[in-house]
């Protein structure tokens, strides 16, 4: 990490959510420099950008027992929620707001188009809020496609990328192999699903077009797997 790298990384560290204009005038860098490290920062994972907001990714070296912690809770909480389906419990959940759109990767995945309330078939879909630049949405579209390509028969999964450009999003796509269909966000569903103001975000919807479970944050083998057996398929 040069100089300029651990400058940034530093203002960041101190002013967590920090804009890029006031990132510019503590830096003193010229905004060309500026986006270089940036760029360069983000590409190697130190640090992500929520919509205009800057944050240090934490290290795992640094939160091994909080993740073990984390992941003892998820697995309560996704026990506690999947009892409720495994006892056919469906009256209290809300109905899942449509998804639908032009997919962005019809060969990989065989889709042209998707409306997720005319989806039939299935015992589970999965909504998954995403975008390119964020690292953890990125460390958890493997473990998706791979729980995807496993369960076709049983399970769907609509990606739903929330670029504010999509330009480079289907190269993106193609690069990385992923073969459940995506589609662009637009505002009205962002809203229908709570605004989506942190990424990811994923939502299990049921064989009845109920949401059975909502997580904030990325999703891992053991979750999936865990949601798996709960669904019973």
């Amino acid at each position: 990490m040069d100089s300029y790298q651990k400058l940034v990384c530093k203002i960041i560290s101190k002013n967590p959510g920090i804009t890029f204009t006031y990132l510019l005038s503590e830096s003193k860098l010229s905004e060309e420099v500026l986006l270089d490290v940036v760029d360069s920062l983000t590409k190697e994972n130190y640090i992500y950008q929520h919509y205009k907001n800057f944050y240090l990714v934490r290290k795992k070296n640094n939160i091994q027992q909080i993740e073990r912690l984390k992941i003892a809770f998820v697995m309560i909480a996704l026990f506690l929620a999947f009892f409720a389906v495994s006892q056919k419990s469906y009256a209290y959940t809300p109905k899942a707001p449509d998804i639908r759109g032009n997919v962005l990767n019809p060969v990989l995945s065989g889709y042209k188009t998707i409306n997720l309330h005319k989806i039939t078939g299935k015992k589970l879909i999965i909504v998954n809020f995403w975008a390119t630049w964020c690292p953890p949405c990125r460390a958890e579209l493997p473990e998706l496609n791979r729980f995807y390509k496993q369960n076709k028969k049983n399970v769907i999964i609509i990606g739903v990328n929330v670029n504010v450009n999509g330009s480079s999003v289907s190269e993106f796509i193609k690069q990385r192999d992923l073969v459940y269909p995506i589609v662009h966000a637009n505002i009205i569903e962002m809203e229908n699903y709570g605004g989506i103001n942190f990424i990811p975000q994923s939502f299990f919807i049921n064989s009845k077009g109920r949401i059975i479970f909502h997580w904030q944050g990325p999703l891992n083998s053991e979750m999936l797997n865990e949601i798996k057996e709960k669904m019973e398929f």
